[in-house]
Formats: C-alpha cells, sequence, structure tokens
C-alpha cells in the first residue's frame, strides 16, 4: 500500500469494467459506451478515436492502430493496422537523392494510415453498437472542443517547428501554440469522421478525404496514388510470447517492435532482479546493458513483415 501522505494513485477497483488511458476525457468516454451496451472493442476503439482529438501530437485516424485482444475463449488475437510505403516509392531512387534514410519530415516518411481500416474492421467483426455510436464523442469533441491538457500543451510547444504549411492552420490557435485549458477544435476531423460513419472504410479511403490528402503529399513530393489508399488492409497477425517469472508476456511481431521487450525479460531472467535495491547501481546498470543489447538487436533484426528474418533466434531464451 502506497503511503497516503505522498502524491501517487491509489488502486482502482471495479467489476464490470475498467479502462486506462492517458487522457480522463477518452477514459470517461470509454466507460460511457460499456455502460451503454458496447463490449471492450467498442470502448476502446471510441477512445482511441478521442485521443486523436484530445492528443493531436500522438497518432489518430492518420495514423497507424496496433491491437491485441483476446475472446471469449482467451485466445489471444493480434491485428495490425500499420500503413505501408507508397508502391511507387522506389528506395534506389532514395539513394540517388543522396539520402542513405528515409529524410524524416519528407513526405517518403508518410505510409498511408491503417489505423481507419483497422477500427472500421474490428468494429464489424467483434464489436457490438456500431461506429455511428462509438464515433460519436470524438464527433462532439472535435466539434465542441477539448480544453488542452498540461502535458499535450507541452509536446505543442516543443513540436510546433514540425508543422508546416496548412498544418500550422489546423493546429495553431490564432498562429500561436496552444496554452493549457485553451480550446482546441478540429471540425475538419469531425467531417472526416462523419464520412467514415456514413460509408466505412470508404469514407476515409477514397473520395474526397483521400483525394485532398493525396493531392496534399503529391504536391510536397509524395508518390502516393488512390491504389495505394484503396488496397490499404489491416492485418491479422500471430502474437509472439515469451514467459518472465511465471509471467506470459504477449506482443505483436514485426514491424512492431514488441519482440524487443520479449528479448529484455529473456535476458533478465537470468538475474534476482527482485533481490536488487529498485534505486541501487546493480540493477540500474543491468538493466541499461539489458536495454542496450536489445534496442541494438531491435535494430538489426526488426522490419516489414514481409522482410524480417531470425525472429525465432531473437527470441530464444
Amino acid at each position: 500500500m502506497r503511503d497516503f501522505h505522498l502524491p501517487g494513485r491509489s488502486p482502482v477497483l471495479a467489476t464490470s469494467g475498467m479502462c486506462a488511458t492517458s487522457h480522463p476525457l477518452a477514459a470517461q468516454t470509454a466507460i460511457e459506451i460499456l455502460k451503454a451496451g458496447g463490449n471492450a472493442m467498442d470502448a476502446a476503439i471510441a477512445g482511441a478515436v478521442l485521443l486523436g482529438i484530445c492528443e493531436p501530437q500522438m497518432t489518430g485516424i492518420g495514423g497507424d492502430c496496433f491491437v491485441l485482444w483476446s475472446d471469449a475463449n482467451g485466445k489471444i488475437n493480434a491485428m495490425n493496422g500499420s500503413g505501408r510505403a507508397p508502391s511507387a516509392l522506389d528506395a534506389a531512387d532514395l539513394r540517388a537523392n543522396g539520402d542513405s534514410v528515409v529524410p524524416i519530415h519528407s513526405p517518403h516518411a508518410v505510409t498511408i494510415p491503417g489505423a481507419v481500416d483497422a477500427f472500421c474492421t474490428l468494429s464489424e467483426r467483434v464489436g457490438k453498437l456500431g461506429l455511428d455510436r462509438i464515433l460519436a464523442p470524438a464527433i462532439h469533441y472535435a466539434e465542441t472542443g477539448v480544453p488542452v491538457a498540461p502535458r499535450v500543451a507541452f509536446d505543442w510547444s516543443k513540436d510546433e517547428g514540425t508543422l508546416q504549411g496548412k498544418a500550422r492552420d489546423y493546429f495553431l490557435i490564432n498562429g500561436d501554440v496552444p496554452r493549457i485549458g485553451q480550446m482546441f477544435v478540429a471540425p475538419g476531423q469531425a467531417k472526416v469522421l462523419r464520412k467514415i460513419v456514413e460509408h466505412g472504410r470508404d469514407g476515409f479511403y477514397s473520395g474526397e478525404v483521400a483525394e485532398d490528402i493525396i493531392a496534399t503529399l503529391t504536391a510536397l513530393g509524395g508518390k502516393h496514388t488512390e491504389q495505394d489508399f484503396a488496397s490499404t488492409a489491416c492485418t491479422d497477425t500471430t502474437p509472439i510470447s515469451s514467459t518472465y517469472k511465471g509471467v506470459d508476456l504477449f506482443e505483436h511481431p514485426p514491424n512492431g517492435h514488441g519482440a524487443t521487450a520479449n528479448l529484455m525479460l529473456n535476458m533478465l531472467a537470468h538475474f534476482d532482479i527482485a533481490g536488487m535495491d529498485p534505486l541501487g547501481t546493480q540493477r540500474a546498470h543491468i538493466e541499461a546493458e539489458v536495454a542496450k543489447l536489445a534496442y541494438d538487436a531491435r535494430n538489426r533484426f526488426l522490419a516489414d513483415s514481409d522482410f524480417t528474418t531470425r525472429l525465432e533466434h531473437m527470441l530464444a531464451p
């Protein structure tokens, strides 16, 4: 039990459902979805989409989505909703331009967003309430606004320089970084979400929305096409796992980075971590070395799921 005289958090106890997110409005929305008769998948999607409004410096409907969930039989399922690079983008062209890595602030670093397809697929396959109900909270807050939270304001100020062109109109308030407590509205995202409610995934991957994204990227030198968007689809995958002190850890296979955590635990299992001073130099040293080795392995082994090799070697105890 924690010392109640010191700052901290008490345990949360519940009998019918629970949700944890990085923003109170998203957690509140997820709980409301559960109370309305939705299942855990409905709640997760509703909370995740709303987080894109509450925390626009993080991922959103223009990003990726990785999902782990267990079904009624206890089977753990995995879905990869991450996007791929444009089919017309050739690494040889980048090298010829003098690039040894993909320039992070160029249109070539923008993959086709996969999150929306994953949300739509999981809503239909696993959810109960339907997109109209679970996207309603995000639409509401996108139109009426969300008060900017302290951490969000901090990140916003730090990353302002990455906002270019029209993005500065959409993500700044009168040209300035939003301050704590100011209301951030995103009417454009509300419009996109309404199209998804009306047309499903096609409301995002074809028509006005896709055409607008492609036109913007093309003007910057990108090679994204309508076919790239139309063919985007989430993928069912098989989770990878390892066991540490009798506890199973399930993670996503590549291109997810979960294997890095599995490798860390496989190394830490050789030490009596629990018997060490949690703030002592010995434990800090071992954990630092394990992290260095695991991230080095990540950089060498993990890649596109179609090209990753020796994953079993990386996960072998």
